[in-house]
């Protein structure tokens, strides 16, 4: 658990930083064609490229810290045993989407990488951004199951 909140700080402040970027060059772009009429090249291909990494690398910290949507339509109904029940069904039905959501971006990024896809302003690799992608996904699957493993341990009278 300890290692798996370690890769989850570490991919939540890459995502950090990626969205600082992000932010930091928009606002140097808009600035700069608004002023001297010469925009950033390649702003709009760094930022687009960036964005997986703000929400793939994101992921992690927000499934271990359980800050995750909830939306409670029946847990008033089931009491602690249920609650604690229901937290395990859905920590197992994430699980799974992440490692099939994960397993259906292979293809994809296998695909660029052999037809050797690029950005068109910067020149990268999308086989890099997909990369990058993938192993957000990665690190995600290792927290939900952190998470999943840690509220099987949690006595059911802390189950929120």
């Amino acid at each position: 658990m300890r290692i798996v909140s370690r890769i989850a700080g570490f991919q939540l402040m890459l995502a950090m930083l990626a969205l600082a970027v992000m932010g930091i060059v928009t606002v140097a772009d808009v600035a700069l064609k608004y002023f001297i009429n010469r925009p950033i090249v390649g702003a709009y291909d760094l930022v687009e490229s960036l964005l997986p990494v703000v929400i793939f690398h994101g992921l992690p910290a927000t499934l271990l810290r359980r800050q995750t949507i909830v939306i409670d339509l029946i847990d008033h109904l089931v009491g602690l045993k249920g609650k604690r029940g229901l937290v395990v069904v859905a920590d197992l039905v994430i699980i799974v989407l992440l490692i099939l959501i994960t397993w259906a971006m292979i293809p994809p990024a296998l695909q660029t990488y052999d037809y050797g896809d690029r950005k068109l302003e910067l020149g990268l690799p999308l086989a890099v951004i997909w990369a990058v992608a993938i192993l957000g996904m990665i690190g995600a699957v290792l927290a939900a199951v952190a998470a999943a493993f840690a509220s099987i341990r949690r006595p059911a009278a802390k189950v929120k």
